[in-house]
């Protein structure tokens, strides 16, 4: 019995940094993922945010008018002048084994349909993995207090 218990304690062992070692791959992935979309917002690039994005994909910033699907949030690109300074690191947090929540602080300066953006905000992105790729299905910014 002693032995089987000890077998059983090696294999969890050795298992989970196995385990770590491909979630901090997904970590990578994420981060990745929300790199090409933020370059993807920077350069105008509607057919790289649907490749990002999931088709269900839904945006809610404070400076919208409501919630935004995907081609409402492509057809506001052209109103769209704010840059982005991350405050934090981001923090991601695996919900299941394929969907993930990255969260950061950022400071968003800039106008958004020629009004000025000047404010320190919370990001809330949640990513889904669609056959190997992580794909954004929700981002939320909630303005906080500087």
């Amino acid at each position: 019995m002693i032995k089987l218990l000890a077998a059983l304690i090696t294999c969890v062992l050795l298992a989970v940094p196995a385990l770590a070692d491909e979630r901090l791959a997904d970590v990578e992935a994420i981060d990745n993922t929300v790199g090409q979309l933020d370059e993807a917002f920077a350069t105008d690039d509607p057919d790289a945010l649907k490749a990002l994005m999931t088709e269900d994909h839904i945006a809610v910033l404070p400076f919208h008018r409501g919630p935004e699907t995907v081609e409402q949030m492509i057809a506001g690109l052209s109103k769209t002048d704010i840059k982005q300074t991350d405050l934090s690191e981001p923090t991601v947090v695996f919900l299941g084994p394929n969907s993930a929540m990255r969260t950061l602080t950022a400071k968003f300066e800039g106008t958004y349909e020629d009004k000025p953006v000047d404010s320190t905000v919370f990001i809330t992105s949640i990513l889904v993995q669609d056959e190997g790729k992580w794909l954004e299905s929700f981002y939320q910014v909630t303005t906080i207090a500087p």
